[in-house]
């Protein structure tokens, strides 16, 4: 059989046809392969807070964040090469444009992962990527709630004494003080009854406000078992009186933890514990179960836990520093004369013991120390608050809910004791008698920081307010001062009303 060939035209004819057939079938897998590659979703890891992206897909990615201490009306951003890893929520303003023109199309998620960004379907895509404060958006809620701005002004640095609302706040105006925290800036309620409106209905209780952490959450310290009390003093004003921080044992640096590990009786003929040991977290003081057996009967308080935060943590500081006043120069084990962070911001390095500084340096942040060089009266540094952070500090003494990527991840429950240095920072100095701030209630409780290890006595010692309002030192095992809890509200939280007035109490919406 012979084939026949093909005529010119017919041939010609094949040839156009199947340029077009191969010309569309290019378009619709190009089209197909560029839907499944610019509709993948481009990621920015939220844990290393690196961006990660296919720039041949996207040109660039540019991140701002709000600016967390501005007093401006309007919301202010700046530039920053890392996502925030806490305190922002992504913004609605983020957005991604081609030229000039915005992709509506495209998607932001902000989740545990990092960012993803979806529907981007042209190359040269550009996106740009806000973050907004939480922290902010928590004084905007207690603002819209009241009616009225707040008037912001910087923490003094360092404090030189008691609240004086005379030189303070002269006109009298509602105020917030800011300072550095691990999150970002706090807004701290500092100074007396009648100059601070920061009462708080919640959970069948009245708490005040002592600060807006940085990460937006809002803490709380006990005031009154009871909703829309006013009491500011008397026994109202504890939770649980009469408790030791460590009632039975308190010869050993160990036990000026919240929680605490190895003492040097504990080791027996095997030496002094190492410092790791000693304060390792291995078993609750008293003071720590006093406060879970308090959260879970009293008041039924756990019934509220999907509105508290177990995450941003209480610092119980345990820094060792040398020769906070003479002779104090223990590493923080056994029975040596040790000296701890919380009191090296209170106290001055003299030959006279329990010398409180004229000029005292609290600070917001967990996990810093003041330097060797920077312990006398006259040259403490007043940068101390901005000191970097330590992160095998907050792995021992940043106190958080079990189960947190944060902290130590040891609390059962959402409810720990404030600090020294919120004391301080809210009207109170170290050493120094006061009726006047509000925290003052004249009742004795516990802070939760660390003062010493007293060598004369044979104790450790932690943080007391004294029913005189001075702040000062007690051995953990006396049994004089309470409990007043202290607790962190959500980010998320809403207000249903109140003013913040003891006679108008915010209303904490527990509603839903």
């Amino acid at each position: 059989m012979k084939l026949k060939g093909l005529s010119k035209e017919k041939d010609k004819k094949l040839f156009i046809y199947g340029f077009i057939v191969c010309a569309i079938l290019f378009i619709v897998i190009n089209y197909i392969t560029s839907l499944a590659r610019y509709r993948n979703t481009e990621s920015i890891e939220l844990a290393s807070g690196n961006i990660s992206y296919n720039k041949a897909d996207l040109n660039i990615i540019a991140i701002y964040q709000e600016k967390d201490n501005s007093t401006s009306e309007e919301k202010e951003y700046v530039s920053i090469s890392k996502i925030p890893t806490a305190g922002y929520k992504l913004s609605n303003k983020s957005y991604c444009e081609v030229g000039k023109q915005r992709v509506e199309e495209a998607e932001f998620t902000l989740n545990e992962k990092g960012i993803t960004i979806a529907n981007l379907q042209e190359k040269g895509t550009k996106c740009y990527i806000y973050f907004d404060s939480l922290v902010k958006e928590m004084l905007g809620k207690l603002e819209t709630s009241k009616g009225s701005k707040y008037t912001i002004d910087a923490m003094p640095n360092p404090i030189t004494g008691v609240y004086n609302a005379d030189v303070e706040n002269p006109e009298g105006k509602d105020k917030l003080y800011i300072s550095p925290d691990n999150y970002g800036t706090s807004y701290v309620f500092r100074g007396n009854n009648d100059d601070v409106n920061n009462w708080v209905n919640f959970a069948n209780h009245t708490w005040r406000i002592i600060r807006i952490n940085g990460d937006g959450t809002l803490r709380l310290i006990f005031q009154c078992a009871e909703p829309n009390c006013t009491d500011t003093t008397g026994e109202k004003t504890i939770a649980l009186g009469g408790t030791a921080y460590k009632p039975t044992q308190f010869d050993d640096n160990t036990y000026v933890g919240y929680y605490y590990g190895t003492s040097k009786a504990n080791k027996g003929d095997a030496g002094d514990p190492t410092y790791e040991e000693a304060h390792s977290n291995t078993t609750p003081s008293n003071i720590a179960n006093a406060v879970q057996t308090w959260y879970n009967e009293a008041g039924a308080m756990k019934n509220y836990t999907e509105y508290l935060d177990g995450n941003t943590g209480w610092c119980n500081d345990r820094t060792v520093v040398k020769n906070v006043w003479s002779n104090y120069d223990g590493n923080g084990t056994g029975q040596t004369a040790t000296g701890y962070a919380p009191a090296s911001r209170l106290i001055v390095k003299n030959e006279t013991y329990g010398d409180f500084r004229t000029k005292q340096y609290p600070t917001l942040k967990c996990g810093v120390e003041m330097p060797e060089e920077n312990q006398s009266e006259e040259t403490a540094s007043n940068d101390f608050i901005n000191f970097d952070i330590n992160d095998a500090f907050l792995k021992r003494d940043l106190f958080t809910i079990e189960g947190s990527s944060l902290g130590n991840a040891k609390l059962p429950v959402p409810a720990a004791l404030i600090t020294s240095d919120e004391i301080v920072m809210a009207g109170g100095f170290g050493g120094t008698v006061s009726t006047d701030y509000w925290l003052y209630t004249n009742q004795y409780y516990w802070t939760m920081s660390p003062y010493h290890y007293y060598i004369t006595d044979k104790w450790a010692a932690v943080f007391v307010v004294r029913d005189s309002g001075i702040l000062g030192g007690g051995a953990v095992n006396w049994t004089t001062p309470g409990v007043r809890p202290v607790i962190n509200l959500n980010a998320n939280i809403e207000f249903s009303g109140g003013n913040g007035k003891s006679s108008s109490p915010f209303i904490v919406n527990t509603s839903n």
